[in-house]
């Protein structure tokens, strides 16, 4: 059984007796780190991983606001409690400190159980403020996958090719793109049913993730189309990638019920290199011309922009709109 981590508190005074009496009345529920020096607290505080950090104002060299100021750039997650021996001058200093980020603001003498119960007010808030970032990611993501597969969404890549394919133009590097499709694909919804077909998307999806890196782009594009984008990857190596995604393909077997299937894929290459395309839909558009070029030659193969003459392309993006399975 594992122990619940007790939440770490920094403690910040030039008031040594104060420092002390606050460590001794915290410690028995938290772990407590108490600094002295207002400038050690800056070390101390890059150095560990708080929850907490409770600072006086008043202090030489570095004042109460400069740690906060300081914790915020470092985590907005962290709670900042501050502590002052002064009045507020019309409550300016205590608006000041909340909005910069403090928690709350205290006014010395602060008893233990005030200091307890602001301790926890903020604990309770940063917990909420951590669930809430984590069901944002989790939105976020939600947004940018597509729920079958759990590849990219199409809006999602072409957000970020539009960026690889501008940071491959500014360093000169190329950029491998392909697209495949399944072939013959209505004939296994028609024959097998629409589970059958999800299944093999899904499963193709699984493939794609385990077989490619994490810094290649990968989308299910639409219906049974998935494009990849492969930085830093010339022709050659575009095109050994496609055929061995191709044999991959080609050797599973697809279980389904009482009913075995097996699929294969058509691919089609293309590579940004030396500015050969003006913009990403001019990239992708000749994958998809190679990917027309390998259905019409049977489908199960693999085909290169690079072998179509290029006054062929604008005909044949033109048909790949009607001809594809």
């Amino acid at each position: 059984m594992t122990t619940r981590r007790k939440p770490t508190i920094l403690l910040v005074d030039d008031d040594l007796n104060l420092l002390n009496m606050l460590e001794m009345g915290l410690r028995a529920d938290y772990d407590v780190v108490s600094v002295f020096d207002p400038k050690r607290a800056l070390e101390v505080l890059e150095q560990g991983n708080f929850d907490v950090v409770i600072t006086d104002v008043i202090m030489p060299e570095l004042s109460g606001f400069e740690v906060l100021r300081r914790v915020k750039e470092t985590s907005e997650l962290v709670e900042v409690i501050l502590l002052t021996g002064e009045l507020p001058d019309k409550v300016g200093p205590a608006v000041t400190a909340l909005k910069d980020g403090a928690h709350d603001y205290l006014i010395k003498p602060v008893s233990l159980l005030e200091l307890k119960a602001t301790v926890q007010k903020a604990l309770a808030k940063q917990r909420q403020r951590m669930e809430n970032k984590q069901r944002l990611q989790e939105l976020i993501q939600r947004a940018h996958t597509d729920y079958l597969t759990g590849l990219s969404n199409r809006s999602y890549f072409c957000s970020q090719l539009n960026l690889e394919f501008e940071r491959s133009g500014r360093h000169a590097h190329s950029l491998g793109c392909l697209i495949f499709d399944v072939d013959r694909y209505k004939k296994v919804n028609d024959e097998y049913g629409h589970g059958c077909g999800d299944l093999v998307l899904q499963r193709l999806g699984t493939l794609v993730m385990k077989n490619s890196r994490a810094t290649d782009l990968k989308c299910r594009y639409g219906g049974d189309e998935f494009v990849l984008v492969l930085p830093e990857t010339d022709e050659a190596g575009s095109m050994i990638f496609a055929e061995k995604l191709r044999c991959l393909v080609e050797r599973e077997v697809y279980d389904f019920v009482d009913q075995t299937l097996k699929i294969t894929i058509s691919l089609g290459v293309a590579t940004f290199q030396d500015k050969n395309f003006h913009s990403p839909e001019e990239l992708i558009h000749a994958a998809d011309a190679a990917l027309l070029s390998a259905k019409r030659e049977g489908g199960n193969c693999v085909r290169s922009s690079g072998e179509l003459p290029s006054s062929s392309l604008p005909s044949r993006l033109s048909a790949a709109l009607n001809e594809k399975d």
